[in-house]
């Protein structure tokens, strides 16, 4: 069926193209709730009805012909439901040959190729300390975009930008200089803002021997090695690690600063220097250069982007924390005023995470639980399937206690149980090879887990799209439902060979599904339990 989604999409695609010559965003179709109206359905008659003040009812009408002509051969029938909507209804030789093709094909059947080439920025905390929980979730939703990205064949680098100049940067430095004068038995005092975790008196400790002037550099490597670590643990890895401090060196700064000022779009302003960022829809303008001289953050943002864009990307994609909400629409300024496509950045906000438990888990005395306690308590599997409970844009309340249960109410347990049991039929059924032409014997009651399957595509389509992991998490949860409720009904091992080999071709192509969505989390499914 995924060649037939395809087809589908390919075929909504060209109406709106070719016919009508209206741009709409994907996905064009959706899996409807009720049974009854139809396999997939698409409301694109309205949305074109709408941009060209026309009658929906005709345009779905016009769909309804050009679908019939090109999905004949797998569709049962289509119809058109006032006030525009049309409903696919698939056939159940349709069915049966999307089926068979995912047991030939197993994941690869659900691919496409995308041809894109993506820069993915994600966590990019300041190397100042260890990650917080706050930044696993943002690097665990980031990790699993680039798996779905590269599921459907774009080129993904995965990039954390160092934010390594800066105020933050020169409190960490002070506060390590003090804590060696406290280790060395002299006199010292703590900066007011400044970092005094347990992990700045290991750095410390390290530096005792290092010149003031590689201080900085020994610093900001020693944190750097914790963030990998912590990451590593999550089993992410990054491409590329950006500098900040590198992009200033190089003059990149001045030099986009200097190009905005050519274009009339910085000017001098209370002896500041201002990019002139409500021109392009921000709120009000901003500062690119203090009355001090010194750059902005955003000034080396600016140029940062301008990098990537330069590095040959075509699509560039941010992770940011909800106390950087107030910096969409200035970066989105900023890339118009580059002379860039606005919709070349998407800037996702990922919100805070807090922890549910009966015990205390941390044993910092109150201070931030830190993402390698986490880790340790449940485990990184566990760990990265909780971080995808919620929209990106929705507070996660972290469940340890649920996370860390072995019961089917825990529903990373329920998926996993689900892939496990099949695999456990097998080894009963002493079966390793799987003949697509018995499934001609399945009967109704099987075809409707055979829908359930093959809606994969419909929602691995939907994360690709909007970016938002859960969706997947939701799909998995259902689909593991729905392979209980009909292994708990049919007696899988019971009947002639025929029924016996259709049923296991079922859980077959159930189990390539389950196999897949785990992995594109990132989570390693199970083989027993």
């Amino acid at each position: 069926m995924r060649a037939l989604y395809q087809r589908f999409s390919e075929a909504l695609k060209r109406i709106c193209e070719v016919k009508y010559s209206v741009d709409i965003v994907p996905p064009l179709w959706e899996i409807p709730r009720q049974k009854q109206f139809g396999d997939f359905s698409t409301m694109i008659a309205l949305k074109i009805a709408s941009k060209l003040k026309c009658e929906p009812l005709k345009v779905a009408i016009d769909i309804k012909k050009i679908l019939n002509e090109e999905l004949s051969d797998e569709v049962e029938r289509i119809e058109v439901i006032q006030p525009g909507f049309v409903n696919i209804f698939v056939s159940t030789r349709g069915l049966i040959q999307s089926f068979n093709r995912i047991l030939e094909k197993k994941s690869n059947f659900f691919k496409e190729k995308r041809k894109r080439r993506v820069l993915l920025e994600f966590v990019s905390a300041n190397p100042t300390g260890p990650l917080s929980i706050a930044h696993g979730r943002q690097a665990v939703v980031g990790d699993v975009i680039g798996r779905i990205l590269e599921f459907f064949g774009n080129e993904v680098t995965r990039e954390y930008y160092i934010n390594d100049e800066g105020r933050q940067i020169d409190l960490l430095i002070l506060s390590i200089k003090e804590m060696i004068k406290k280790i060395k038995g002299e006199g010292f005092k703590f900066p007011q803002d400044g970092y005094r975790g347990v992990y700045i008196t290991k750095v410390a400790q390290k530096a005792m021997k290092t010149k003031e002037k590689n201080l900085k550099d020994f610093a900001i490597s020693c944190l750097l090695a914790l963030i990998k670590n912590d990451l590593a643990s999550l089993n992410i890895e990054f491409d590329s690690w950006f500098s900040q401090r590198a992009l200033i060196k190089k003059k990149f700064v001045d030099k986009t600063v200097e190009l905005l000022k050519s274009k009339g779009l910085a000017c001098k302003r209370d002896q500041a220097l201002w990019f002139i960022s409500s021109r392009f829809g921000d709120d009000k303008d901003r500062v690119l250069k203090k009355k001090n001289g010194q750059l902005t953050y955003f000034a080396s943002d600016i140029a940062y982007h301008k990098n990537k864009v330069r590095r040959g990307f075509d699509k560039l994609i941010n992770l940011w924390g909800p106390d950087h909400h107030g910096y969409i629409k200035r970066m989105n300024a900023a890339i118009k005023a580059l002379g860039y496509n606005n919709d070349i950045l998407d800037i996702i906000i990922i919100q805070l995470v807090s922890l549910k438990s009966k015990e205390r888990m941390s044993r910092r005395r109150g201070t931030a639980i830190l993402l390698s306690e986490l880790i340790e308590e449940v485990g990184a599997d566990a760990a990265r399937f909780y971080y995808l409970l919620r929209r990106n844009s929705s507070p996660l309340e972290f469940d340890i206690d649920l996370a860390k249960s072995a019961s089917l109410d825990n529903p990373l347990y329920y998926i996993q149980y689900a892939h496990a049991r099949i695999l456990s039929i097998f080894r009963k059924a002493k079966i390793k090879k799987f003949a697509p032409g018995y499934s001609k014997f399945l009967e109704e009651e099987e075809l409707t887990l055979i829908r359930d399957i093959l809606q994969f595509s419909y929602y691995l389509d939907k994360v690709y799209y909007n970016l938002e992991p859960v969706y997947l998490v939701e799909y998995l949860k259902s689909l593991a439902a729905s392979f209980h409720q009909f292994y708990e009904k049919k007696r899988v091992l019971d009947g002639g060979k025929r029924k016996i080999y259709a049923k296991l071709n079922l859980l077959e192509a159930a189990r390539i599904v389950l196999d897949c969505g785990l992995k594109i989390l990132g989570i390693k499914p199970l083989t027993k339990m």
